[in-house]
């Protein structure tokens, strides 16, 4: 029975907190869980002093990323960030697939002798061999027994040879070359005619483990790095490491590349987890054009300065709000304050190694009419950072507006209300990428307003299957990036399943 008086009281919404990038910390000098840390005494309690330990490069980056208080322009430091140690990474070596068959019990009935039989691997017809039972053993009685009918046997699947080894109840087949190979489901059928009409009962288990190929000690570290994602956190987007030397800053730029999922992979399900890397190098001939990835330069003798967290910490607290990577004036966060403000050390260039760098579009710390400061400001396939970021931040708040609306309505109806409904997703988000807080996308001088086009689909538009499957017709949008001084047009689609 409803009630005469219902009271019901509301509270202001609590203020949202201010966005910042999700940056983790890879250290490769031993295993340490991953964890939150706001200030070095923190880092210094579980990697120890800078000056004494193995953990000195990651403890170095740390102080940086926060010392950069004297000469960054954003009115905030960053203030915490993630680390996550590793296992020194080494080069793992090849092996071939492997499938095993375990007998588990006795054949019923018993297998006479000198019966003739036959095996498939996989459920693959192709597979098949003859397996014959020994002609003065009464039979094959017991689990031990099967397993030596299959000595000297193989098969060939996915062009990989199998051979067999025989160990008391387990038969193991081995392919004659390493590296990937063909899945081969987890089945063994066994019958005593070739046409298989019918199958023995044999207690078994199979289990097949695929091969690999030679993984180098970078692409160790990278494959260290997946398994972190899947197993224990992928919450983080802005990633820096502890190794500097060419090929790890490589495969992790390539890493970088790849996390972006194309539009097929997220049509089939793949969801997006991209990310972005800053790394350093002392190589003056570096190159890797690569996207999402951005590299930064120093001498040699000046590589512990860690310009890559330093860079971060001088830049990266704008986010979200839209800037150029370009003419920040990074700040040596490990010098001793007594020094006073010292910007990471001016290398060593000539007019050639400066084409080469910029050629190759790796960052450095640059001195023109006295003053110093980075330049290009430019990921590795010559993209400017900010434009990156600020479209991985149109990207992600997209997806977590529209998520709202889904979450938040009982019933979306597939019309041409319901598909308005869902673009104010779309609007929304560049919307806020046009305001004062963001600046990502570019806005009318007159008007003030975002300069962006939003195709919003009619139902008159979908087609009959697409209303089976109460799939909206895309929405397409285009924007024109503010991207500083370097104006770019970024377009996307969203699709959505109602």
């Amino acid at each position: 029975m409803g009630k005469d008086v219902i009271v019901v009281v509301q509270r202001d919404a609590l203020p949202t907190t201010k966005e910042s990038l999700d940056i983790l910390l890879v250290s490769t000098t031993g295993e340490v869980p991953v964890a939150v840390y706001r200030d070095i005494n923190a880092v210094e309690a579980v990697f120890g002093d800078a000056s004494k330990t193995p953990n000195s490069k990651i403890v170095r980056k740390a102080r940086t990323l926060l010392n950069q208080g004297k000469t960054t322009l954003a009115e905030t430091l960053v203030d915490k960030f993630k680390i996550v140690g590793f296992a020194p990474p080494s080069s793992t070596p090849a092996l071939a697939a492997k499938f095993v068959i375990k007998f588990t019990g006795a054949p019923e009935p018993t297998i006479e002798q000198s019966k003739q039989l036959y095996v498939r691997f996989g459920g693959d017809e192709n597979t098949q061999q003859s397996l014959k039972t020994p002609e003065d053993e009464g039979g094959v009685k017991d689990a031990a027994g099967m397993a030596k009918l299959f000595e000297g046997i193989t098969f060939t699947k996915g062009g990989k040879t199998y051979n067999a080894a025989v160990v008391e109840d387990t038969v193991t087949f081995t392919a004659s070359e390493t590296g990937e190979a063909d899945t081969i489901p987890n089945i063994v059928a066994i019958s005593d005619s070739e046409d298989f009409v019918s199958q023995l009962t044999i207690p078994l288990t199979a289990t097949f483990t695929n091969g690999r190929d030679t993984l180098s000690a970078p692409d160790s570290l990278i494959e260290t790095i997946k398994k972190f994602q899947e197993d224990v956190d992928n919450d983080w987007y802005y990633l820096m490491t502890d190794r500097d030397e060419d090929e790890y800053v490589k495969a992790l730029s390539k890493f970088a590349e790849a996390s972006e999922p194309s539009e097929a992979e997220l049509g089939a399900g793949v969801e997006d987890h991209r990310k972005f890397y800053m790394g350093q190098t002392s190589n003056k001939d570096f190159v890797c054009e690569t996207a999402r990835a951005a590299v930064i330069y120093s001498d040699k003798e000046y590589i512990n300065e860690e310009p890559d967290a330093s860079y971060t910490g001088n830049v990266g607290p704008f986010y979200p709000k839209n800037v150029t990577w370009k003419f920040k004036r990074p700040q040596d966060g490990n010098a001793a304050t007594s020094e006073g403000i010292k910007l990471i050390t001016l290398p060593k260039l000539t007019d050639s190694d400066r084409n080469q760098l910029q050629e190759n579009h790796v960052n450095y710390l640059t001195e023109e009419y006295k003053r110093q400061y980075v330049k290009e400001g430019v990921c590795l396939n010559g993209e400017f950072i900010d434009v990156v970021l600020g479209g991985d931040w149109i990207a992600k708040r997209m997806r977590d507006l529209l998520y709202d609306i889904l979450l938040s309505n009982a019933n979306i109806n597939y019309d041409d209300g319901g598909f308005g409904l869902v673009a104010t997703a779309v609007l929304q988000a560049l919307a806020e990428a046009s305001d004062d807080d963001h600046n990502i996308v570019s806005r009318d001088p007159e008007s003030r307003a975002g300069v962006f086009n939003v195709n919003i689909p009619k139902y008159a538009d979908s087609t009959d299957e697409q209303r089976r499957n109460r799939v909206m017709p895309d929405i397409t949008w285009e924007a024109l990036l503010a991207g500083a001084i370097h104006s770019v047009k970024t377009k996307g689609v969203l699709r959505v399943s109602l």
